[in-house]
């Protein structure tokens, strides 16, 4: 393997990770944004609406990404006459899979707040909504903050699916590269250290989010 030789094509990978960046930011806020409710209904057990949601997270939870990428970009325009660019159906359908990743995370952690937390704000007079938003949620973020970095490292890496419906991300430009030079194992190679260049920090961050929960737990 020579990897020298495909060292002058590196620009041409590097402008690929903006959007790989993009393609995660998106996922991972829209996914977070709809993941809270969730799980705060899953809690509640509210009729009707909790069974809509554990469907929606325990099917997104157990079928693959590349299934949802597939079916949104191939299939919806044929039965349903929606078509959508093929970057906004990756940020969906990851989305989608991270909304239910992250509904479990966030009601693992109000869960391990203390019950004794909850009954003090009853004490103190505050509305269900207050004792969350002011009492629970503060004391379940930093105990969630680990797995949400585990979790956006998952989907980084996810987001090398965008290739296969010719997202010009990173890993799309080197499918393109290894096309052209017929140097596949050098540019997949360089591909792969990127994504390493990308994801390992976030692991390192997770790692010393993991140890700073553990001492939250201890004290709540």
């Amino acid at each position: 393997m020579e990897i020298e030789t495909v060292l002058p094509d590196l620009p041409f990978l590097l402008m690929g990770i903006p959007l790989t960046l993009a393609i995660t930011a998106g996922a991972f806020l829209l996914g977070t944004v709809s993941a809270l409710p969730m799980a705060v209904i899953r809690i509640a057990q509210v009729p009707i609406v909790t069974a809509v949601v554990v469907a929606w997270i325990e099917f997104f939870r157990t079928t693959p990404p590349l299934i949802h990428i597939i079916w949104a970009y191939y299939v919806l325009p044929v039965m349903f006459g929606l078509r959508l660019s093929a970057l906004t159906v990756v940020i969906l359908a990851l989305a989608a899979n991270t909304s239910a990743q992250m509904a479990e995370i966030f009601r693992a952690g109000i869960q391990a707040v203390p019950q004794g937390q909850r009954e003090a704000g009853m004490v103190l007079g505050l509305s269900a909504w207050q004792r969350l938003w002011d009492i629970v949620l503060p004391q379940a973020i930093r105990l969630i903050m680990a797995p949400s970095a585990n979790a956006t490292v998952s989907l980084l890496k996810d987001s090398s699916l965008a290739a296969l419906i010719a997202v010009p991300e990173l890993m799309n430009r080197g499918q393109i590269l290894s096309t052209q030079n017929f140097r596949p194992l050098e540019v997949l190679t360089l591909v792969a250290i990127l994504y390493f260049v990308l994801t390992y920090p976030l692991a390192l961050l997770a790692g010393a989010l993991e140890r700073r929960s553990r001492v939250a737990f201890r004290g709540l």
